[in-house]
């Protein structure tokens, strides 16, 4: 008989950090399902890159180094592995400006710091081609893993629609309630960000051992991620691509337009 899931306002501290302490054996057991091709990292690996190694690297208050291309990409590797697996937001990422992508990311994080403000900070980190504001809480959630959380399904499902599976539009809106969620729960029973994450990963998934990337009902994949702006274009007969990547197509085309108009 599997366990029953608690909910948020009455998970109690002894079952959070028992669930804590079975994720990182899920998440093994999910890598081992889904394996990897030659020369690709395994789910496992990048999971350790994303709680471990990336925020040993940018998640103190003096990150000992800024966060650049490469880095992101990894990230989004992870993002995709991890949850929904979206077949054009690599190339859009990867289609940013080396330079850009930094500045960007030390604006925002310069940014959260001296306001903790991290709807602002997601604004700023928004602006690059393909960062929506799923993949853009991921970003500033490495810089923060106390305090920032990370847009993922599985803690929207359970901090924000009572362990449902229903659709996400992934927008500002929905981040900033999810955020606030978050915050009660921290503060409740005195836990981090991160945690928080990983625990609603464990909760959600540990019966079906797959992410509800596998399982979400049409309406939910025809709304994936808005804020990754793609261009408006006539709608012929194919299948709907993730809103974070589509949308972010629309804004990085309406952009140039400005662009060229002002030059």
């Amino acid at each position: 008989m599997g366990r029953k899931q608690p909910q948020p306002e009455d998970i109690t501290l002894q079952e959070f950090q028992d669930a804590l302490g079975r994720y990182e054996a899920l998440i093994g057991r999910v890598s081992d399902s889904k394996g990897a091709k030659a020369g690709q990292k395994t789910l496992a690996e990048l999971d350790k890159y994303r709680y471990e190694e990336a925020v040993q690297i940018f998640g103190s208050g003096d990150p000992k180094r800024l966060m650049g291309i490469d880095e992101v990409k990894t990230l989004v590797e992870w993002k995709l592995r991890h949850g929904k697996f979206r077949p054009t937001l690599m190339k859009l990422v990867s289609s940013n400006d080396t330079t850009a992508v930094k500045d960007t990311i030390q604006e925002a994080v310069g940014l959260y710091k001296k306001t903790a403000d991290t709807a602002a900070a997601l604004n700023v980190l928004t602006k690059l081609k393909g960062i929506g504001p799923a993949t853009a809480s991921l970003l500033l959630a490495v810089h923060d893993p106390e305090r920032v959380a990370f847009f993922a399904d599985e803690a929207f499902y359970w901090l924000c629609s009572g362990g449902r599976k229903s659709p996400i539009k992934y927008n500002a809106k929905e981040y900033q309630a999810l955020h606030e969620e978050t915050q009660k729960l921290r503060d409740r029973l005195g836990v981090r960000a991160v945690d928080v994450e990983r625990v609603t990963y464990v909760i959600l998934n540990e019966r079906g051992e797959e992410s509800p990337a596998r399982v979400e009902d049409s309406k939910s994949r025809a709304a994936e991620e808005p804020g990754a702006k793609t261009s408006k274009q006539p709608v012929a007969k194919r299948k709907k691509e993730p809103v974070e990547e589509t949308k972010e197509a629309v804004t990085s085309a309406r952009r140039s337009k400005r662009t060229k108009r002002s030059s």
